[in-house]
């Protein structure tokens, strides 16, 4: 535990040092962004893809296929995003519904999402935010893409919500769960591309945290993204190979982004 702390704050203090010095959702994400850079930008959008599964920081959120719709505005220079992101397993077991902000500027982005999975909580009141009973959590993001190399690291903390633990007097505290990831593009090509990531989770002030019973990594993968072409319409694809050494599984997400 002590060791593994010592590994995450020199690894903070590392990442800290080299953004600030220069300035989970998704690499299939970027590589559509990067292709509208061309395009002519609109200010709202609207996107639906379909998923075999969900699966989020190496959690099988849902082992059923979903639909996700994520409705957004994007500034004119791209430095702010704020949108609405829901999610629907076909059976019916898995409903999520965000809201969430972002901020880019040189290849920083800070993000802040109010992530509502009510899968497990259906009878807690939509805005109720008291850490005994909600089924909110936010989460505070940092992350950096350098530009000379297609690696890109980020650090998320949960600030509020229903990551807790119980402390030596018997208190209900936020347990502030922190996950860390470098992800790594190894291949691109015009209609393709490779990429593999790893990430950790942990708290400093409980042995368990948000994503388990103890610190550990807790998802590593690669995702291979691709452009499928039927008829005249280009669908873009990712598959999703994922091991989560905390959890003790596995499991591979194909998502199609549908429009």
């Amino acid at each position: 535990m002590k060791s593994f702390k010592y590994i995450a704050i020199c690894f903070g203090i590392f990442f800290c040092q080299s953004t600030f010095a220069q300035d989970q959702d998704n690499i299939i994400e970027e590589r559509n962004e990067e292709k509208l850079e061309n395009e002519e930008k609109k200010l709202f959008n609207f996107n639906l893809q379909i998923k075999n599964m969900h699966l989020w920081r190496g959690l099988h959120v849902s082992n059923s296929p979903v639909s996700v719709a994520d409705i957004n505005y994007t500034s004119k220079n791209g430095f702010f995003k704020a949108g609405l992101w829901g999610g629907r397993s076909f059976n019916g077991e898995y409903t999520e519904y965000d809201y969430y902000v972002s901020f880019m500027h040189k290849g920083f982005t800070l993000a802040i999402w109010d992530i509502n999975n009510t899968t497990d909580y259906p009878d807690v009141g939509f805005f109720n935010y008291d850490r005994a009973e909600t089924s909110h959590f936010i989460d505070v993001s940092l992350a950096y893409q350098f530009q000379k190399i297609p690696l890109k690291v980020s650090w998320a903390t949960v600030v509020q919500g229903r990551d807790t633990y119980v402390d030596d007097d018997g208190e209900l505290k936020n347990a502030f769960t922190n996950y860390v990831e470098a992800s790594y593009i190894f291949l691109t090509k015009e209609n393709w591309s490779l990429a593999g990531f790893v990430g950790g989770s942990f708290s400093f002030l409980s042995e368990s945290n948000f994503y388990g019973d103890h610190p550990n990594v807790s998802n590593v993968g690669v995702i291979y993204n691709r452009d499928v072409e039927i008829l005249t319409y280009t669908l873009p694809v990712s598959a999703t190979a994922s091991w989560n050494p905390l959890q003790e599984y596995g499991a591979i997400q194909v998502a199609v982004n549908l429009f």
